[in-house]
């Protein structure tokens, strides 16, 4: 399983924001550096294609009412995230869009457009890219 995102730096030089106010989507479970979402008060996984509120800050067990911390995902945060899939041609430095996998822990190589996500740059070596959320929950 991918590590998920994790924070990198802000080009403002900006420390993370944490969010811990809102509890877990009942009987369901996250992980460390997953991508995010708030519905109905409630975190909940982002799917690929859903702007993203943050990434949890540690793991969750299914249950009720658990809380949880995200760091919430800004304008100028960089993130490195691990990548999956057979990656597209136009899974390059500089695109935008690029989707986010089905487990919310790394981004999709495969499918480049529609997606939250922009890539500064790629380590084919580790697998993982530079990346910034452009498509924010909370613009």
């Amino acid at each position: 399983m991918p590590q998920g995102f994790s924070y990198v730096y802000n080009d403002y030089g900006k420390d993370p924001t944490r969010i811990t106010e809102f509890l877990m989507t009942d009987n369901e479970a996250g992980y460390a550096g997953e991508a995010v979402k708030i519905v109905s008060g409630r975190v909940t996984k982002a799917a690929p294609t859903d702007p993203i509120a943050g990434f949890l800050t540690s793991n969750v067990e299914a249950g009720t009412d658990k809380e949880t911390e995200i760091i919430l995902a800004r304008e100028g945060d960089w993130y490195e995230a691990a990548y999956s899939g057979t990656p597209a041609a136009g899974f390059v430095s500089g695109v935008a869009g690029v989707v986010l996998a089905a487990d919310g822990l790394s981004i999709n190589a495969a499918t480049v457009t529609g997606g939250a996500v922009s890539v500064l740059s790629i380590n084919s070596n580790k697998g993982t890219a530079r990346v910034k959320v452009k498509n924010r929950q909370f613009s």
